[in-house]
């Protein structure tokens, strides 16, 4: 078996797993059984490291079941932040289980080796997701709950295929969805740990926001889901983070 494969394939089902580890397992299992011995040697290559024990029919069915449950619950409002503080550690775990199946058949210092990459990506795509989901949870408009979760739902699709059809291309995109995790956790960790240790107090805060839009809208005022999340990210509360951008307001004691 080829280890460098096996470690390319590790980063981008890690990554994977970082945003819906179900469905990567499930993925990974199918493309396994689906894929010939007469396929192109790559793509061939590649579901050979694939483990057994993903292709079995019992865990494919087992995950296919939370892979759609999971990307139901992740659309609907503070449900999917208190799935959150659950699978947050969960989805590194099943990056790492991954990582380690995807070596198991190139040695034991090679299955290591790919569990560490698989845990490693699978931990920084997750914060960044865990980040994000809290953030978007003082949004008044549900669709952005809604365009946040099918973007990590295409960005998983996308991540596993190439994992198998094109290692090298799933390796370079798993390390920069794991450099776009970690720069989302860092600009939205206050918000996260906040909802995350006052889970109560997301809906006052969403109620406090929702008031204030319709403050503005009533004002002829006009502020987007982005200048929101903008602002939460600089520490702003969210029952104040609805207001006027600053950067677009004149300087003091100048007349508008």
């Amino acid at each position: 078996m080829d280890p460098l494969t096996a470690s390319l394939m590790a980063i981008g089902s890690g990554s994977a797993a970082g945003l819906r580890p179900y469905f990567t397992v499930l993925a990974l299992g199918i493309a396994g059984l689906a894929i010939p011995d007469t396929a192109p040697e790559m793509i061939s290559s590649a579901a050979r490291q694939i483990p057994e024990s993903i292709t079995n029919p019992w865990v494919l069915g087992i995950c296919a079941v939370l892979a759609i449950g999971e990307a139901g619950v992740d659309k609907i409002p503070f449900l999917n932040l208190s799935m959150e503080s659950i699978s947050v550690w969960l989805r590194p775990i099943f990056g790492a289980l991954v990582g380690i199946g995807l070596g198991a058949n190139s040695g034991v210092e090679v299955a290591i080796l790919t569990g560490l990459l698989g845990a490693g990506s699978a931990l920084s795509v997750s914060l960044g997701k865990s980040s994000v989901t809290a953030a978007t949870n003082v949004v008044p408009e549900p669709i952005t709950q809604w365009i946040r979760s099918l973007i990590e739902d295409f960005g998983a699709l996308i991540l596993v295929f190439a994992a198998v059809l094109l290692p090298v291309l799933a390796a370079a995109l798993g390390l920069a969805a794991v450099l776009i995790g970690f720069f989302l956790y860092r600009m939205f960790r206050k918000v996260y740990r906040s909802m995350k240790n006052r889970f109560g107090s997301v809906k006052e805060h969403q109620a406090a926001a929702q008031a204030a839009r319709q403050a503005q809208a009533q004002a002829g005022e006009k502020n987007s889901a982005t200048q929101t999340l903008r602002r939460l990210a600089a520490g702003a509360d969210p029952a104040t983070s609805m207001g006027p951008d600053p950067s677009q307001q004149p300087p003091s004691g100048t007349s508008s």
